[in-house]
């Protein structure tokens, strides 16, 4: 949900204390009195606790509460000797009495987010000693009950995010540190990101790893051509094995593919199979010049901007591409091989200024034991793509280790079953007010986990039973992307191992779909094209390393032996902010 607009910049919306001790009852006596506009009321609130309690406010936007403490409403009249001068005051403080500016009410206001109670508040109208009595019963008017269901085991509001959102990892990290165990259901209600982005995260859950490898999926960075005339095909030199483009029609060359790097922002509507990967015919509907169609059988990309740059006018120039056009980032070598690079499009330097970026999606369970503790997530985006939990994944290949080691041109790859983000030596809740989820531990590793195949049969040095084939089903991945090539359990079948997210190279495409992406290539064993493929890799990582401005050294980048992960990384909380987007689809997503 976008932000609302007002004059002077976005207005954000910042969620209001979970606790009230607004009395409902606490009412104008006489009729004279109005309801007031109360957006004066929750616009003040807003910027001042951003600005003074949070340090967050950001130059360019202004702030609105969700609503104010339940129980408290504004009201207002004219003047009788000036009509035209109005007075507003705000009712609903326990001991009876009204405020009558935002700024008086502000610091009850600041208390009641700070605390979860007022039972020691100290603004003017609590007294200097603090309220440590219940509301007032001056009035024979029932006093009305405006406190909020809490949760199991209620928790202080605790930190908020830059938005005023309040941060329920932390206050997690504090109900942990409270009881010791925890294994609780992750909701950020408080989120309106959350609450949006919550139904299609259950769709892509049940849909994306029933679909094949090749196919893009939104939010990733694909290299792609906008579209190519009728007869004008993508073709690869059998010598130098550098991408051209030749018109079959009067079979000469057509000039050099102009690649660019964009985001997948939709995907096609309709089903997709292996045919997809290569060019139609003309005039069957599906072709470059019927397009009208590719609404529906296109996918939408937006040229990536630049995330050191306030500039984002590329994500304007958006086109539908069908899939042929299409190739993972991962093959940015071999695609601009024989291209200087002065001539690339600028918005492929953004992409690997990008590489080495990492949120996760849908953080959907919490479990700890103090003061350790961990985060499960339905999927993750390293670097250009994402992973979800049932995909297949290659990994970067370790050195060497003899006497067990894979040969170094070995393909692994690993079935996801979980993603988990752990929290090593939990620190105790710190003063407000922070931005501290990061902060609280001393060590965070992020990792996949999963059972790990070899296209290498095991040393001889291992036992028989480390030595099992795996099964070669139709439902095993690996078996359906390589249907010639046997894999083999890198241990025992049963065997699960935990693989730092740095460690992941790409989704694990289809034979089929590799060979459309380098046909001259395509008879070539695998296992030679591995150590090429992980250079690209490692390469785009590299040049983030020293482009993305963002990226600083931090503790958090290690992986779970506690060595430093490959590369330096910029963790971040969500998709669109690793990529830096101000609108995704038209749509305002960030600032």
């Amino acid at each position: 949900m976008p932000p609302k607009r007002i004059s002077g910049g976005p207005m954000v919306v910042v969620q209001g204390p979970a606790y009230s001790d607004g009395d409902a009852s606490h009412r104008p006596e006489t009729g004279n009195l109005t309801r007031a506009n109360e957006d004066g009321y929750l616009q003040t609130l807003a910027e001042k606790w951003m600005r003074e309690e949070v340090g967050a406010a950001q130059p360019g936007r202004r702030y609105t509460l969700d609503r104010l403490p339940a129980g408290y409403q504004a009201w207002e009249r004219p003047r009788p000797n000036n009509p035209k001068h109005v007075d507003r005051w705000l009712y609903g403080h326990p001991d009876q009495k009204r405020f009558d500016s935002p700024n008086r009410f502000y610091p009850h206001f600041k208390y009641l987010m700070q605390h979860g109670n007022g039972e020691a508040c100290q603004c003017d109208l609590c007294g200097s000693k603090g309220r440590t009595r219940g509301p007032s019963k001056s009035t024979a008017r029932p006093q009305a009950a405006t406190k909020r269901p809490t949760q199991p085991a209620p928790l202080n509001r605790g930190p908020v995010d830059e938005e005023g959102t309040p941060d329920v990892y932390c206050s997690l990290f504090t109900l942990l540190k409270n009881e010791g165990t925890l294994s609780r259901t992750i909701e950020e209600r408080a989120s309106l990101d959350w609450r949006a982005e919550k139904p299609l995260v259950q769709k892509f859950a049940s849909v994306i790893p029933k679909q094949p490898a090749f196919i893009p999926r939104s939010g990733e960075i694909v290299l792609y051509i906008r579209s190519l005339p009728p007869g004008i095909q993508l073709q690869q030199d059998p010598k130098t094995h550098h991408f051209s483009l030749h018109d079959t029609i009067r079979n000469r060359p057509a000039g050099s593919p102009k690649w660019l790097a964009g985001v997948v922002t939709q995907t096609p509507s309709t089903p997709l199979d292996s045919a997809s990967l290569y060019p139609p015919p003309p005039g069957d509907g599906t072709h470059p010049t019927d397009s009208p169609s590719l609404n529906q059988s296109g996918f939408r990309i937006e040229p990536l901007p630049s995330p050191n740059s306030s500039d984002k006018n590329l994500s304007k120039q958006h086109t539908y591409t069908p899939l042929h056009l299409i190739r993972p980032f991962a093959f940015w070598q071999h695609l601009l091989a024989g291209t200087l690079e002065p001539e690339w499009h600028i918005s492929i330097h953004n992409a690997l200024t990008a590489s080495a970026t990492v949120s996760l999606i849908n953080r959907s369970r919490f479990t700890g034991h103090w003061p350790n503790a961990a985060i499960y997530s339905d999927g993750l985006f390293v670097g250009a793509e994402s992973y979800w939990i049932g995909d297949t994944v290659r990994l970067l290949l370790p050195p060497p280790n003899p006497p067990n080691a894979p040969n170094p041109t070995t393909l692994l790859v690993l079935q996801i079953q979980k993603i988990i983000t752990q929290f090593h030596t939990l620190s105790p809740e710190p003063s407000l007010p922070a931005l501290v989820t990061g902060n609280r531990c001393q060590r965070i590793t992020l990792t996949i986990q999963g059972p790990v195949f070899t296209s290498s049969r095991p040393q001889t040095s291992l036992s028989s039973h480390h030595r099992r084939r795996a099964h070669p089903t139709r439902q095993s991945p690996p078996m359906r992307t390589y249907q010639g090539i046997e894999w083999w359990h890198l241990d025992a079948p049963e065997e699960i191992h935990s693989v730092s997210f740095a460690n992941i190279h790409s989704r694990l495409y289809e034979s089929e779909a590799v060979a459309s992406y380098l046909p001259t290539k395509a008879n070539i064993h695998h296992e030679t094209e591995t150590e090429i493929e992980m250079e690209s890799i490692l390469q785009a990582r590299t040049i983030a390393a020293a482009t993305d401005e963002r990226i600083v050294d931090t503790d958090a980048n290690q992986d779970r032996e506690g060595e430093t992960a490959k590369g330096k990384w910029f963790w971040a909380d969500c998709r669109a902010d690793g990529l830096d987007l101000q609108s995704v689809n038209g749509v305002e997503v960030g600032g």
